[in-house]
């Protein structure tokens, strides 16, 4: 396994992180591998407007927090556009889209801390019917206690939602760990005073990451072996 803290080092067994008390899990791009249909999804949008496409490397450069900034890096005049039309047609074309699925080690990682009697819940930018669907549609909803989304498709900053969620799980932040995806997860999980993990496999490129001062993973098959525990089969 590989864990970055600013340069690609090897992590031995003896410098492992004893394992977590809580996990609290991204959504997209981190357990369900949808960067391709995030793509093609704004393509969608800028093919309507006769806008130049955008490739996954270019968006993992360009994606940001609030989405509307990254749309508004992107070139899309959002003054002149209704914001909640163009969210809700970006949802319906990514919840349709085929490409979506989990990543290869999502299932045996969250067996595995299941098994380890470490409680997990996931907090996503993501509309929380449409999380709750997804995760029912891949049999996992049941590793979760529980699960934070937004009650709409702005894909708006997740700090208030983590606050709520931590308001509600009264633990103890010391040895909690966010696993995310993007720099905004670090943000989140600063607000809340956990720990965070940030993984290669989503939405932001390696490049972006490192400069969050936390480790960053390849991907969540890698998350148990970063405990020091074992890495799954994929």
């Amino acid at each position: 396994m590989i864990i970055i803290f600013g340069m690609i080092a090897s992590i031995k067994k003896d410098t492992a992180v004893p394992p977590p008390d809580y996990i609290v899990w991204d959504w997209n791009g981190t357990l369900q591998d949808d960067v391709q249909a995030a793509v093609n999804g704004i393509n969608m949008l800028l093919q309507q407007r006769n806008m130049p496409f955008v490739s996954v490397k270019q968006h993992r450069e360009k994606f940001t927090f609030p989405v509307s900034d990254y749309y508004r890096e992107l070139g899309f005049k959002l003054e002149d556009e209704n914001w909640d039309e163009m969210a809700h047609q970006f949802i319906d074309a990514f919840a349709n889209d085929p490409s979506i699925r989990l990543f290869s080690g999502t299932v045996p990682t969250l067996t595995h801390f299941k098994k380890q009697g470490i409680e997990m819940s996931i907090l996503s930018a993501c509309r929380e019917d449409v999380l709750e669907d997804a995760l029912d549609r891949n049999g996992i909803r049941s590793f979760f206690k529980s699960v934070k989304g937004q009650s709409n498709a702005s894909a708006e900053s997740k700090k208030m939602l983590a606050v709520e969620l931590f308001n509600d799980l009264n633990v103890d932040t010391e040895n909690v760990w966010i696993v995310g995806d993007t720099t905004h997860d670090k943000e989140v999980a600063d607000e809340v005073g956990c720990n965070c993990i940030l993984v290669t496999s989503g939405y932001q490129s390696y490049s972006r990451l490192i400069q969050c001062n936390c480790p960053v993973i390849e991907s969540v098959a890698d998350v148990p072996s970063f405990f020091g525990t074992f890495a799954p089969n994929n």
